[in-house]
């Protein structure tokens, strides 16, 4: 008989790095044949549909994540006692070999797993700026789950994990949509003939888009004005005031005629305005996990310039498949990139360099055998 895996995750949405990774986990392990897997979600969304047409069973438990506003607090208080009751009950009813925890937003729902007697996986995708959450949730996650995997080196020193951990390098992006061969030229952004420098991250301040502006600047100045820029993101709910910050401050640095801001784009359309691109360049105020956008430009042929933050160092080699940058080095960034648009052989072997590194380290076969190999370790003693 297949033993019954259930991936529990807090989001419903398909545009960021979590979910992705979840159904890609998800959905090869259902492929393999090897398990029955389950998933629960708290509301219908991208990710269940998704997951539905790659034959994952996909089970709807609401609840409302945790936030800090008060209202936000409260929703999530009362909705979360049924959830995990529920939660407890499908383990059972169910009979769940290994609840997999997506990401830490899931925290609240560890201990349901270890109320239920079962094995559970934490996966930790991101990296929180808190030294007292980091030192709690590592007591947490500790306490109540079985087995830790964090997706970079840097993100398991950063917690500080030091047992049952291990360390699984999220897949790259599936080379079948980011095919710069195939995408090239679809894209709505019209480019002219200017090179192009390329970020993405949806408008909050850690994203760094103030850095990004700061270094656009620099770079105009550096190569006379024969640049355009695009911000592949747009406005999040609550950090509105900082997006219109951000227009205002590219205006001010006489930005406003070569940068295009493309709003929330669907996933989907993402490699088509990468195609274009001659580097990507990513500045972000906090320590990334790993960087699954970095990956992603790297497919697409961007040469990528990047700060040395949390495991970005781990998705390239410095100066042979990217270039990473002092954070807060304004002028390192522009020299880089400038020195790269005045280079079309230097963008064109470093980009080859990057394509093997994504293809022999960040595979989605390492990926899953990494995963499956701690499945069944955990399940040789119940």
């Amino acid at each position: 008989m297949k033993r019954k895996i259930v991936f529990f995750c807090s989001l419903s949405s398909f545009n960021t790095g979590m979910p992705i990774s979840t159904f890609k986990l998800a959905a090869g392990l259902a492929a393999k044949g090897a398990w029955d897997i389950y998933a629960i979600l708290p509301e219908d969304g991208e990710l269940g549909r998704r997951l539905s047409g790659a034959s994952v069973n996909v089970n709807i438990i609401p609840f409302c994540r945790f936030k800090r506003r008060p209202v936000s607090f409260l929703r999530f208080v009362f909705s979360y006692l049924g959830a995990g009751i529920r939660l407890y009950k499908f383990i059972k009813k169910n009979d769940i070999s290994i609840v997999h925890f997506s990401d830490m937003i899931d925290a609240p729902f560890y201990p349901w797993a270890w109320i239920a007697k079962i094995k559970s996986v934490a996966h930790v995708r991101v990296c929180v700026g808190n030294p007292i959450i980091r030192l709690l949730f590592r007591k947490w996650a500790q306490l109540f789950c079985s087995h830790i995997i964090t997706i970079s080196h840097f993100t398991k020193r950063y917690y500080g994990f030091d047992k049952r951990v291990s360390v699984i390098y999220n897949p790259g992006p599936d080379r079948a949509l980011f095919d710069p061969v195939k995408t090239q030229h679809l894209s709505d952004v019209k480019y002219d003939m200017a090179p192009t420098v390329i970020t993405a991250a949806s408008f909050r301040k850690d994203k760094g888009h103030h850095n990004f502006l700061e270094i656009a600047s620099l770079i105009k100045e550096r190569i006379n004005g024969n640049v355009r820029f695009v911000i592949v993101g747009g406005k999040v709910q609550g950090h509105e005031d900082y997006y219109d910050k951000m227009m205002r401050e590219a205006q001010r640095k006489g930005l406003h005629d070569c940068l295009t801001v493309t709003g929330n784009i669907p996933h989907e359309k993402v490699p088509s305005i990468m195609a274009d691109a001659a580097v990507f360049m990513f500045a972000p105020d906090w320590e990334e996990a790993l960087g699954g956008v970095i990956l992603e430009a790297m497919a697409m042929n961007a040469a990528v310039v990047a700060y040395d933050r949390g495991g970005i160092r781990e998705c390239f080699t410095d100066g042979k498949s990217g270039y990473l940058v002092k954070h807060g080095d304004f002028d390192d960034a522009a020299n880089k990139v400038a020195m790269l648009l005045k280079s079309p052989s230097l963008i064109k072997n470093m980009t080859a360099e990057a394509r093997i590194e994504i293809d022999t380290k960040f595979t989605l076969s390492n990926y899953m055998n990494g995963v499956e190999k701690i499945y069944k370790n955990l399940l040789v003693v119940r």
